[in-house]
């Protein structure tokens, strides 16, 4: 008897085996069966060669369900539009991933007229892209953009690290006082006291010495020699945390059976798996203005030919930074208090690392509840009347 039962054992645990590997092996390839992002309606206004600019359609439902909270969607909406700002060497659709977890969704059920930018897959063949392509030609387009389209001169920026960077140098270069409001989520203005930017800091004073003694720059250099692949961006990000990606995988392992586990599993995690790449041209400025030198700290920073200088910049101010993020710190987010004028500005600390700050589980809850509140009142009240249905 206990023979058999031993070998009835040993036969479900093969079983079970076989049946994982076939979960496995087919999550991987037919992957977008489980792929939940980028699934809210939107319009693409504007296109100019890898930058495109959406804007998203009101909801249909009369509620959503955001990380296990109803929430009635607002049908009037706040006069002055929200447009969203992704980090470079990631998708847009981070800002809409699942239904329960989209930034997109939780906004236009606040009733918030919504636009996104979003900057492409830049492959190596766009290694001469820089921040003044970014800064000075791309953002001033697609804010020329919404604006004709939502008939409102007045809009709100709310950036994703690289993106509430970029959003800060179009305000300080730019000199756009039309928009109102700016929110920043885990945007590293004082670069020295990132993860990266550590090392950056202890070189220094010995790169200053090597270029006033030699003459030699970091624009000396072939920008193709800073261009990161997407695979290199995801394996850098990874690493960051790589007992973490092994606990999600043994995670995964334990719920191949639930559908809707590997469905969010497989959506998440090709966020951090499938990156674009990081153009070169880019890559290198970072490096030398606000890596090396960290200028946007010290409260400016030369965008092509133009100096952004951050104290011109009068924009309410809303920042946040992860209590365990460990790319970003809490100082490194907080120094963009000290470099604009604003007078109205506030800085919170949230739960969550780099990505769970931003969109975890307790992000709805926190970061976007406390945005949607501060933006409630500085949107201008609400619309006369709703905006019209958009035609495909």
């Amino acid at each position: 008897m206990a023979r058999v039962n031993l070998l009835s054992r040993a036969r479900q645990y093969a079983e079970t085996g076989v049946a994982m590997a076939r979960k496995l092996t087919d999550s991987r390839r037919h992957k977008e069966r489980y792929m939940l992002q980028d699934l809210s309606a939107y319009e693409t206004i504007l296109r100019d060669g890898l930058m495109s600019v959406r804007h998203y359609r009101p909801l249909d439902e009369t509620e959503v369900v955001i990380e296990g909270k109803t929430q009635p969607v607002q049908q009037q909406k706040y006069r002055i539009p929200l447009v969203l700002v992704p980090p470079l060497g990631v998708f847009a659709w981070i800002f809409d991933l699942m239904a329960d977890r989209s930034l997109v969704r939780y906004f236009l059920a606040h009733g918030y007229d919504v636009y996104l930018i979003d900057w492409g897959s830049p492959n190596r063949d766009d290694k001469h892209l820089t921040l003044e392509t970014y800064v000075g030609y791309w953002m001033p387009l697609a804010m020329k953009a919404i604006r004709k389209h939502s008939g409102s001169q007045q809009l709100s920026l709310l950036g994703y690290c690289m993106g509430g960077l970029l959003s800060l140098m179009y305000l300080a270069s730019s000199k756009d006082r039309e928009v109102l409001n700016l929110v920043t989520i885990a945007s590293p203005v004082d670069m020295h006291k990132t993860l990266s930017g550590r090392l950056s800091a202890l070189i220094e004073k010995p790169a200053h010495f090597v270029r006033k003694t030699t003459g030699f720059r970091l624009d000396n250099l072939d920008d193709k020699l800073f261009h990161i692949p997407g695979p290199m961006l995801s394996f850098m990000f990874k690493m960051t945390n790589p007992l973490g990606v092994v606990s999600s995988y043994i995670e995964l392992l334990r719920n191949l059976g639930d559908d809707d586990y590997v469905a969010r599993y497989m959506t998440m995690n090709e966020w951090f798996t499938n990156m674009p790449d990081y153009p070169g041209g880019t890559v290198q400025e970072v490096m030398r203005d606000m890596g090396l030198y960290n200028q946007m700290v010290r409260g400016r920073i030369k965008v092509g030919g133009v100096l952004a200088n951050f104290a011109d910049i009068t924009a309410n101010v809303l920042a946040f930074a992860g209590e365990t993020d460990v790319i970003v710190s809490i100082p490194a987010a907080e120094a963009i208090m000290d470099v604009v004028s604003s007078r109205d500005k506030t800085f919170h600390v949230v739960p969550g690392g780099h990505a769970g700050v931003f969109t975890g589980s307790k992000a709805a809850h926190t970061t976007w509840a406390l945005s949607a509140a501060w933006l409630s009142t500085r949107s201008g009240g609400w619309a006369a009347c709703a905006l019209p249905e958009q035609a495909t």
